[in-house]
């Protein structure tokens, strides 16, 4: 009883502030930005993030009115993979490379980077426990490898004019 309300907590806290964080980032001068909008969702934090949030908020909705579907279960763990992969990738390469952690750890980046993805692990691997095997769990990589492809793309192969920065630094000196 008390897990299920750890998670229910946990997952009303992502579903809710993920929501905040990115209506901030869609909004200008009070009003709906489209291409703000477009623009924070080339982000692999963002779409993880809100991957994670609306798993979330399925998660308690079914936690609170019955058992959890399959489906919701598993969502919740590739939302789960998804941040996790962004929290290890600010931690392990864009903090070395990108000149510390002073500016990936402010303001909505502190919850898109670290207390939103603990929040996920801690519920996932805690509270929300499930058998999985092998071939189940690569579903876990569907988002982050569906990203990949895009990002390779957009940065690379695109025509010119459509193509992304390399924000992430991932073909630095054209070495991907």
């Amino acid at each position: 009883m008390m897990l299920r309300l750890l998670s229910i907590l946990c997952n009303l806290m992502i579903f809710c502030s993920t929501l905040a964080i990115i209506i901030g980032f869609c909004c200008r001068e009070g009003r709906w930005d489209r291409e703000k909008c477009r623009t924070i969702f080339r982000y692999f934090t963002c779409q993880s993030n809100v991957l994670c949030a609306i798993a979330a908020g399925l998660m308690a909705v079914s936690q609170l009115f019955g058992t959890i579907p399959w489906i919701i279960w598993m969502l919740k763990y590739m939302g789960t993979v998804s941040v996790t992969v962004t929290l290890m990738t600010v931690l392990l390469f864009l903090g070395p490379t990108m000149g510390g952690y002073k500016e990936l750890m402010a303001g909505a980046n502190l919850y898109l980077h670290l207390i939103g993805p603990i929040l996920a692990i801690i519920s996932f691997c805690f509270c929300e426990k499930g058998n999985m095997d092998i071939p189940t769990a690569l579903w876990g990589l569907v988002p982050v490898m569906a990203y990949g492809l895009l990002y390779l793309y957009k940065v690379i192969y695109a025509p010119p004019e459509k193509r992304w920065e390399d924000f992430y630094g991932f073909n630095r000196g054209g070495k991907w």
